[in-house]
């Protein structure tokens, strides 16, 4: 029995040892067979045709998406897009709701509750780049529809304003005889990039837009010797003051360099017809006349001076504008109310020297397609 069971094992171990064997060798020929016939890159090869066949067909979805919606109402396609970009790369002509033209730059998307431009439509800046996140809301220019159903016309030009804010375009005693927008000027001014295209925009589109706010800046100012700082229009950020007239067109004019739109600093065409949306379009029917609503200097703007979404036009600090006196001594024109200077409002038009600049002076930046 003992000798018996030792052979039984023996036989055992071999028979082990040789399906071992034989099992490496089978498995050498098939990891040779799987290599050799290529099957371990056409698995991978199969892998990258399948996302690029999903790839390309996530391309044709969007191209259909958009085809289609280029055959919905603006409104519908307002309405589908809101909250992003309509485009990054074209501006887009859309409608409120009732049927109010606007027009939106590229890479800017619609914020805010506003639904019809007598409100005050809103876009921001949705790039990600330094100026991601400005805000501008757009004056509609022509007959406009309202929220309530009433019409009226918002007319571009440049204005004077009565005691009751009543407003008289283009008057002659003080228009163009004492303050001109000028497409030149000699007396160290800085003037609109070109007010001829400013206006035929405008014209052409049915509106512009102004920053929201006061010019910003992420780096507090304190003195007329800080090293000016990247412009924003974003509520939180602080204020752009201490600068000179000519550095305020320097930074608004170069504030986007794109091809589908332009920025500037504001012109008298520009402040007054927002006076006017306003007047039209709320109960401030006297905004023109309008006195600073804070008595010292808010480093983020007001909260309660923001008709049509506007903020600051008549409160915080007076603003540079491209419009020249004709003063040769004080060519420079800044407008709106300040805290500073509890005699100025809305409407007022103060000119100044090309070295001013303190806490009181800031400017605002507009953009048209």
């Amino acid at each position: 029995m003992k000798k018996t069971f030792k052979n039984s094992k023996g036989i055992t171990l071999v028979a082990l040892v040789i399906t071992i064997i034989i099992l490496l060798i089978l498995a050498g020929i098939s990891i040779s067979a799987l290599t050799n016939t290529g099957i371990f890159q056409k698995a991978k090869d199969a892998k990258q045709k399948s996302a690029d066949a999903e790839l390309d067909q996530n391309t044709k979805l969007d191209s259909y998406e958009e085809e289609i919606s280029n055959y919905l109402p603006p409104d519908v396609k307002q309405a589908i897009k809101k909250g992003k970009p309509l485009s990054t790369d074209k501006n887009t002509e859309i409608a409120d709701e009732k049927g109010n033209k606007i027009v939106i730059p590229a890479g800017f998307k619609i914020i805010g509750d506003a639904t019809t431009v007598d409100k005050g439509i809103v876009i921001e800046d949705a790039t990600s780049g330094a100026t991601a996140g400005s805000q501008f809301v757009w004056v509609p220019v022509g007959k406009i529809t309202k929220a309530d159903g009433t019409e009226t016309e918002i007319k571009l030009n440049r204005y004077t304003f009565a005691s009751d804010g009543t407003p008289t375009e283009k008057n002659e005693e003080v228009i163009d005889t004492y303050f001109q927008e000028l497409a030149t000027s000699d007396k160290g001014n800085t003037v609109a990039k070109n007010i001829t295209n400013f206006k035929n925009s405008v014209t052409a589109n049915g509106g512009y837009y102004i920053g929201r706010y006061e010019a910003r800046t992420t780096t507090a100012r304190n003195d007329k010797g800080n090293a000016l700082t990247q412009i924003t229009e974003k509520g939180t950020d602080q204020v752009y003051n201490y600068v000179t007239q000519q550095q305020a067109a320097e930074q608004a004019q170069g504030m986007y360099t794109s091809n589908n739109f332009t920025s500037d600093l504001m012109n008298s065409y520009a402040w007054d017809t927002a006076i006017t949306f306003i007047q039209k379009c709320t109960d401030k029917t006297n905004y023109a006349n309008q006195t600073s609503l804070n008595e010292s200097f808010s480093s983020t703007g007001t909260t309660n001076d923001n008709p049509c979404n506007i903020f600051d036009m008549a409160s915080n600090v007076g603003e540079w504008t491209t419009e020249t006196s004709s003063s040769s001594d004080f060519p420079c024109v800044d407008r709106g109310g300040s805290c500073d200077y509890r005699g100025l409002y809305t409407s007022y038009r103060l000119n100044d020297v090309t070295s001013s600049s303190d806490l009181g002076i800031g400017f605002r930046p507009l953009l048209y397609l």
